[in-house]
């Protein structure tokens, strides 16, 4: 049998040389046919892992997360999903290497990297997300040089349904020298105090050239003259009773912000390490600071090919430019949709329910009588409207008597329409098996109370139906 062989386009990218590999995905620069020149970081998870649902939900499980958080060190996820058997994420390109390149840098540079790191992991934490493998080779350089967190593959999601399914009470998750003690628990009872844990054993081996989990000792007795308000906040960090340890990263940045005003720092924290020369380090970054890209540049492209491509380009251009859609282009957006032809008006949906806020839902509910365009309306004006928490206008807007139009299927389970749930469970029995495909896929989205029922009253499901009703 012919080995699988990774995909050679997805969606407007080319996928070009590899970058490297390790033991569950390969990674290749892509290229945007829509931005020659504009480059991203494409990575599929191996073959041999295809089979194994739960190491492909824990790789998707990056970009689910990470489209949903947003922080200038937290790597950027543009999309995610499946080209045939492979599972991908498409992302930035850190081409700085990681923070393994700073080993015997002076602890205060090292100090500075960390403050915006200890930001990005408070607001992750913050909307209950833990990373829980927290280690300097996820801790990679962009190309301005800036620190940036990656690797949320085993992250715990906090009140998410089906976490159980992700992470296995009888998993170890973490990596061994950067785990907190009750991570060798179940990994799923901890909380964001692991991820400060973790941060401190950063912290101690950087400033003293030492891993904590080899010497058990604090920084004093490892480098002599280690200054104590830094040996301080280091050993608060490594309490082993999670009690005991800096309470979370805003406190941890805050302190760390602190101790660099300190004449302690000043004093101590610039000099490298001893027995490191600048000479024995990689260098951490590998370009200067790129200009900042405005809306226009960066999604003008992609709107030339809706407007101007074939069929085929148009799909393509739809999938880059909603990729591309970051937080803040909303105002482009809805400009673009106003004067857009009807073959673009889709794919500025799509790209409005990924970042738009509330002034895109009056043109969002006004594309619904668009045969061109309104199912990407109903389910953007589903996005925005949980976003900007106008879930209640926007359901009296999708909502029709029983199952109503199958294209808003999606938008009204989204919004939590009990009277659609309930709907679905009267038509089952007769409902045709591509229906209750369609069904069933957008069943997934309700909240767990009407999803329970839907799952009890549709038990029969068999075929593509079945593989969707085991994921309900």
């Amino acid at each position: 049998m012919n080995a699988l062989r990774p995909p050679t386009q997805i969606g407007s990218l080319r996928l070009m040389e590899p970058l490297g590999e390790g033991g569950m995905a390969l990674v290749f620069r892509g290229e945007d046919r829509f931005r020659p020149g504009v480059s991203c970081a494409v990575k599929l998870l191996r073959p041999e892992v295809h089979r194994d649902a739960d190491l492909v939900r824990r790789f998707l499980r990056e970009g689910e997360v990470l489209t949903r958080l947003s922080h200038p060190s937290l790597v950027e996820i543009f999309s995610f999903g499946h080209s045939g058997a492979w599972p991908y994420l498409v992302m930035e390109l850190l081409p700085g290497g990681s923070l393994k390149a700073c080993r015997g840098e002076a602890p205060a540079a090292l100090a500075r990297r960390l403050v915006p790191v200890c930001g990005a992991l408070a607001v992750a934490h913050g909307a209950g997300v833990v990373h829980r493998d927290l280690k300097p080779s996820n801790l990679l350089f962009a190309a301005d040089g800036r620190l940036k967190v990656t690797d949320f593959g085993v992250c715990y999601w906090e009140g998410q349904e089906g976490q159980t399914r992700v992470t296995r009470s009888q998993m170890v998750v973490g990596t061994l020298g950067y785990m907190a003690p009750e991570q060798h628990g179940d990994p799923r009872h901890v909380d964001g105090r692991c991820d400060v844990y973790a941060l401190g054993a950063v912290l101690f081996e950087f400033a003293t050239g030492q891993p904590y989990a080899q010497v058990q000792l604090p920084p004093a007795s490892v480098r002599p003259g280690f200054p104590p308000r830094m040996a301080g906040l280091v050993m608060r960090a490594l309490q082993p009773d999670p009690s005991k340890r800096l309470p979370d990263m805003e406190t941890f940045g805050q302190e760390l912000s602190t101790w660099l005003e300190s004449a302690e720092a000043a004093s101590w924290g610039e000099e490298p390490l001893p027995g490191f020369a600048s000479l024995d380090r990689e260098t951490a970054t590998v370009a200067g600071p790129p200009g900042r890209e405005g809306a226009e540049a960066r999604l003008g492209p992609y709107l030339d090919a809706l407007a101007t491509g074939p069929v085929g380009i148009r799909r393509s251009a739809a999938d880059g430019l909603v990729a591309a859609a970051k937080l803040g282009d909303g105002p482009w957006l809805l400009g673009a949709l106003a004067r857009a032809p009807e073959g673009a008006r889709f794919a500025l949906a799509r790209a409005l329910g990924k970042v738009g806020d509330g002034e895109a839902l009056p043109p969002l509910l006004s594309l619904l009588t668009d045969p061109f365009a309104q199912r990407e309306a109903a389910e953007a004006v589903a996005e925005v409207a949980l976003r900007s928490v106008q879930a209640d206008g926007a359901l009296a807007a999708l909502r029709e008597a029983g199952l109503g139009a199958v294209w808003r299927w999606q938008a009204r389970a989204a919004l939590g329409d009990e009277s659609w749930a309930q709907a679905l469970v009267a038509a089952w029995p007769p409902l045709a098996p591509p229906f209750r495909v369609q069904a069933l896929e957008a069943a997934r989205r309700l909240p767990e109370g009407p999803r329970a029922r839907v799952k009890a009253a549709t038990a029969d499901a068999t075929g593509q139906a079945r593989i969707l009703w085991d994921l309900l």
